[in-house]
């Protein structure tokens, strides 16, 4: 039961997180800030020896990560 609810209430701080992101996203570009995109394509190919390296452990993880973009 605590692993049920512990999972429920990370679910929905998630979803508290990212609806507070989006919103101070917007009131700072209406303020003028510019955010700046990065390619991150160079950083995730710099690392692929790591990651054949040492993944295979990890590799829900890596995919979970990867999912996010």
């Amino acid at each position: 039961m605590v692993k049920k609810f512990s999972r429920e209430a990370q679910m929905e701080q998630r979803g508290l997180w990212d609806k507070s992101v989006a919103e101070y996203t917007q009131k700072l570009k209406a303020a003028g800030i510019e955010f700046i995109n990065t390619d991150t394509k160079p950083f995730y190919d710099a690392t692929a020896p790591v990651r054949a390296k040492y993944g295979a452990q990890f590799t829900d993880l890596m995919k979970r990560i990867n999912d996010v973009k």
